[in-house]
């Protein structure tokens, strides 16, 4: 409606300077000015002028990644997809809605950020009274379907930002973050607050036509006390670590030279037996060796005896004999005390072919007198 009364006005001051203007004229040239005339050259010029301002007011464009809320004398008709959409030249008034993602993000200098919508960090305390900052990033996008609703319940897309986006993050964000110790968030692992605070905001935004995207927690901040204190802590446990190490090397160590010595014993002691072993079986192998010389040698021996037996006969054994004579006469004792040779006759006698040796007869000892009484 303000469109129309403005596009009114501005045809009405357009008729006025065009009958102005042409009474000016006239008047210089010295013609007699024509009232009729010139009011109806005015209101012609007024109403070229609306019927121009009417033809560039009854269409819009709708660019890609975005929709048109049509709104007529207050009240929201449709929605203009994207393409070129006609209207009611000054009554219908659009409201557009990127349907694109929106990224709204807060962090401790938030001129330098390129988000479309962007804050300063929050400031809350965990669940252990640790006080401590957030930096988030929140990216969402507006339902197409959902834009006349929008346009009813919280108005333009910056509007929508602070109402919704801004403020519940915010909220959650400072609420969630209590429920945990300041040493489940140093230590970086944030998951589980992170997928709470997006579950909520999921909830929230679907009940006002928004589609949650992504939500992140860039860095939680802490103070400089506590920084320092955990590091402190840190190191106590790095050193404890360190010293349980060298406890636990030096057991390792103590470990790997009992069972070095265990097994150099071992192996000594397994020396010594293959020596033993090596010795009563090189003692064995000899006296098996000696045991089976001693035996063969024997039997050689035997079989030389027999060989020996069997070529020996009377003339052999008497030819050695004499072979073996020394030229000495053996002498006997004979019965009556004196000596007796044995002449070489008798020695070298050949023996009778079939004699029997006759055992020579022992003289009976005659038995002594019995002395007188």
């Amino acid at each position: 409606m303000g469109q129309l009364i403005a596009a009114v006005m501005f045809s009405i001051m357009a008729a006025i300077l065009v009958i102005a203007f042409l009474g000016i004229v006239l008047a210089r040239g010295g013609k007699k000015v024509n009232a009729r005339t010139t009011l109806f050259a005015g209101i012609l010029t007024g109403l070229l002028v609306l019927t121009i301002m009417a033809l560039i007011s009854s269409y819009t464009v709708v660019q890609a990644g975005s929709v048109a809320v049509v709104k007529r004398f207050g009240e929201v008709v449709t929605v203009f997809e994207p393409g070129l959409n006609w209207k009611i030249p000054f009554v219908d008034q659009t409201i557009v809605y990127r349907t694109q993602e929106i990224v709204y993000e807060t962090s401790d200098n938030p001129d330098v950020s390129k988000a479309d919508y962007t804050d300063y960090q929050v400031d809350t305390a965990t669940s252990d009274g640790q006080q401590i900052t957030a930096r988030y990033t929140v990216r969402f996008r507006i339902k197409p379907q959902e834009a006349a609703n929008i346009v009813n319940n919280l108005g333009t897309e910056s509007e929508v930002v602070e109402k919704v986006v801004k403020q519940n993050s915010r909220v959650w964000v400072r609420t969630l973050l209590r429920n945990y110790t300041a040493s489940q968030l140093y230590s970086g692992d944030i998951r589980e607050a992170q997928d709470a605070i997006a579950s909520q905001l999921r909830k929230d935004f679907e009940e006002e036509g928004l589609e949650l995207v992504f939500f992140g927690l860039r860095q939680i901040g802490f103070t400089d006390a506590y920084k320092q204190a955990v590091e402190n802590k840190q190191i106590e446990a790095e050193n404890i670590i360190t010293r349980k190490n060298q406890a636990e090397q030096a057991k390792y160590e103590k470990e790997r030279l009992i069972t070095q010595a265990e097994a150099e014993a071992e192996r000594q002691r397994l020396e010594r037996i293959g020596v033993a072993q090596g010795q009563a079986e090189s003692i064995k192998l000899k006296a098996q060796a000696e045991a089976e010389a001693t035996l063969l040698k024997a039997q050689a021996q035997a079989k030389a005896n027999e060989l020996l037996a069997k070529s020996l006969t009377p003339e052999l054994i008497y030819w050695q004999a004499v072979v073996q004579w020394s030229g000495q006469y053996p002498t006997v004792l004979s019965s009556g005390g004196g000596e007796q040779f044995i002449l070489p006759g008798d020695l070298f006698r050949m023996p009778e072919p079939g004699a029997v040796p006759t055992p020579t007869a022992e003289p009976t000892p005659e038995p002594s007198p019995t002395p007188a009484p």
